[in-house]
């Protein structure tokens, strides 16, 4: 069985896009190891979060393709802060102490978010009018969502598992602080059971807006199975 190297290891990126060839080696080893290769694959989107290398996150995401999935419950990661938005000023401090996001889970073809305790009091105070959340076991649950595949809203227009909050039945809130409406998220498979997501969203001029990134993945892959 291969063995990951560390990533000190890895061979300069000298792909066309940044992250390319490191994209190429994770899923190289996937094929002997999978599970290994989607920790890593986790701790280098992690690793381009923090620095700040969203031009990496965008060539990475154009490198994706359109999921079959996800199914079930998927454990999220906020992959470095919001952006390009003037509340990301008082989100990402608030994030850094509790990022309260914890994944997705998704049905056929609707879905909500995880998030934790904490956020059903923090987010009365900027979305008071929201009625959707509930708890749920260690959790509380709510932004429902409906997906689909669709065309990127944006470049570089790839195929993508768009999810649209907009629908009136789920009641999302649109205010300026928590404009969850006005948001579409949109999900790449970079590596079975591994997804690298990018969030949008719409301005009151009608612009389209990347804000942030994250990254999902399944429990079952990670937790209690051997490389």
């Amino acid at each position: 069985m291969s063995t990951l190297p560390h990533q000190a290891s890895l061979a300069p990126d000298t792909g066309h896009r940044p992250g390319e060839s490191v994209l190429a080696q994770i899923r190289h080893y996937a094929d002997d190891a999978p599970t290994l290769a989607r920790r890593w694959a986790w701790d280098y989107l992690r690793e381009l979060g923090d620095g700040a290398r969203h031009d990496q996150l965008a060539a990475l995401f154009a490198l994706g393709a359109a999921p079959e999935g996800p199914h079930g419950a998927m454990e999220g990661l906020i992959v470095g802060k919001l952006f390009g938005i003037p509340e990301a000023r008082l989100a990402n401090p608030l994030m850094k102490i509790d990022p309260t996001w914890r994944g997705k889970t998704f049905d056929a073809d609707t879905g909500f978010n995880r998030l934790s305790p904490p956020a059903k009091y923090a987010l009365r105070a900027v979305a008071p009018l929201y009625g959707g959340l509930r708890s749920d076991g260690s959790e509380v649950v709510g932004f429902r969502f409906n997906h689909r595949i669709d065309r990127a809203a944006i470049a570089p227009f790839n195929q993508v598992r768009a999810l649209d909050y907009s629908p009136a039945e789920y009641r999302n809130p649109s205010v300026r602080t928590f404009p969850i409406k006005r948001t579409r998220d949109e999900i790449v498979e970079l590596l079975p059971g591994l997804y690298l997501g990018r969030a949008l969203l719409t301005m009151p001029s009608g612009e389209i807006r990347l804000i942030g990134y994250f990254a999902l993945r399944e429990f079952s892959h990670e937790r209690g199975q051997q490389p």
